[in-house]
């Protein structure tokens, strides 16, 4: 039973790292207070582990919590009469409905961003890494790599025309492959 039971945390746990971040993103769309979206997400935790034995493995984790986030997001909103009177449920259904169509777009962005960053060359993501630390400035990275500002500044535009350049590739040929998937 222990095994079982230790076995069903894992899982719960590998499926909810992999969700996460995205699920908070989408709650924060949703509700952009960031006290707001903080209670909702504490409280679809708790709905998502005590509703984990009834979670199909065939079907889509993300699907599965976006839609008990957004059950709870209503609820809460609901509950608010601050959020209540200022956002009507035929509005907040209509938010809901757009950041869902966006979602699998703004995921298969971020996966080709990331893929891309990884064909950078290692001072290249050093760069990347160093510039959007909390709080980082140019003239402290420039500081700390013994370099010109300016020029640590064209390095940084250069990447960033490097991975846009990259995205969008990847973005163009995945839509390429979907719309031949798509051919009868």
């Amino acid at each position: 039973m222990h095994d079982a039971q230790s076995s069903k945390v894992n899982e719960f746990m590998a499926k909810l790292a992999a969700h996460q971040r995205r699920l908070y993103q989408y709650i924060f769309a949703l509700l952009p207070r960031h006290h707001d979206a903080d209670d909702v997400m504490q409280n679809t935790l708790v709905v998502l582990w005590e509703k984990f034995g009834e979670f199909d493995p065939a079907t889509s984790f993300y699907a599965w919590a976006r839609r008990i986030a957004y059950l709870q997001a209503q609820n809460y909103r609901r509950q608010s009469t601050r959020m209540a009177a200022v956002l009507d449920e035929t509005a907040f259904e209509q938010i809901a409905a757009r950041i869902e169509s966006y979602s699998d777009v703004l995921q298969a962005r971020q996966d080709a961003m990331t893929r891309c960053a990884e064909k950078l060359g290692a001072a290249d993501r050093l760069l990347l890494n160093l510039r959007y630390r909390p709080g980082a400035t140019v003239k402290d990275i420039a500081r700390q790599l013994g370099r010109p500002a300016n020029s640590v500044c064209k390095s940084l535009g250069r990447i960033r025309r490097a991975l846009w350049d990259c995205i969008s590739a990847e973005m163009a040929a995945g839509e390429s492959k979907r719309a031949e998937e798509d051919e009868p």
